[in-house]
């Protein structure tokens, strides 16, 4: 057996390995993925989306504060989400923020597993450049020693 042919099976052996690892670390990112979730401002007409480290979700916190708006949070069980908020004039009645809460929680709920699948998928493609990545770069950083080595062979 030659060295070039026993290096190469020891790549083999340890892109194998390197794979195994990445899946093993990367599988509850890609189950789960985090994602940071603002909230909606209810009112007249269609709902308006918070971004989470917005500038808006900062406003109605800040109107919050100064009793302008109510907040509600609603937890999510189903995804590593576990809440949204929902921002409601002061003015309005609970049981009615409680209705139009209940009928948008579809549409949110949508909302929020386009995210997650996006999410996923990126997290996805990165764990996929981090499994394949180093080994390739291993096995080209083998290639170019072993051209320079039998360089030195007349």
């Amino acid at each position: 057996m030659t060295w070039g042919r026993g290096l190469f099976r020891v790549w083999v052996v340890l892109t194998i390995l390197w794979i195994i690892v990445v899946t093993l670390f990367m599988w509850q990112s890609v189950a789960n993925p985090y994602i940071a979730w603002g909230g909606f401002k209810m009112g007249q007409g269609e709902p308006e989306y918070l971004e989470p480290y917005g500038e808006k979700i900062s406003a109605a916190r800040e109107l919050k504060s100064r009793k302008l708006l109510v907040e509600y949070e609603i937890a999510y069980d189903k995804t590593a989400l576990r809440e949204t908020a929902f921002f409601f004039p002061a003015a309005s009645l609970h049981e009615d923020n409680l209705k139009a809460i209940e009928a948008y929680i579809p549409k949110a709920t949508a909302l929020q597993d386009a995210k997650i699948r996006k999410a996923r998928f990126k997290t996805l493609q990165d764990a996929l450049w981090g499994a394949v990545l180093p080994p390739v770069i291993l096995l080209m950083l083998g290639l170019a020693i072993r051209w320079a080595l039998l360089g030195f062979r007349a």
